[in-house]
Parts: structure tokens; sequence; C-alpha cells
């Protein structure tokens, strides 16, 4: 992977983190410690990093773009907390 390309894949994952906060408001650092819990342990289990794990579940069939949105985010979180 180019540089370029992590660059950018970096800026979608802020973005990505900043609509989850928009949209969760107040709500929102309550919902990115459960979710990031869930990732955590997961990553933990299966010997993974938390985005491993993040990329892995938004793979699957049948997950909505909204559940991307709060699962990326949380691995996000988990990496670079906001302040």
């Amino acid at each position: 992977m180019t540089s370029e390309t992590q660059v950018r894949m970096t800026a979608k994952l802020y973005e990505m983190r900043d609509s989850a906060k928009m949209l969760l408001g107040d709500k929102y650092e309550e919902h990115m410690a459960l979710n990031g819990k869930i990732l955590q342990d997961t990553a933990t289990r299966d010997k993974k990093t938390p985005l491993e794990i993040a990329i892995k579940v938004c793979t699957k069939p049948g997950i909505g773009a909204i559940e991307v949105l709060f699962i990326m985010a949380a691995a996000v979180e988990l990496l670079e907390p906001s302040k």
C-alpha cells in the first residue's frame, strides 16, 4: 500500500469518526466505549488488531452503513482517542 493510499484511508477513518460524533451527539462516548470494548476484547481473543476486527465485521454481508460508520469510529477511538 502506498503512503498516499494510507493517508487517504486515514482521512476517511477520521471523517467517519467525525460523522459518528455528529450523529450520536451526547451519546457518542457511551456508544464508542461499548463498541470499543467489543472490538478490543475480540481483537485480544483472536490475536489481531481492533482495526482488523472492525474491517472484518464491516465487510460481512448485510451490515448497514450506519453500523459500519459506528464500528469504524470505535476502531479510530481505540487507536487515537478523542480529546
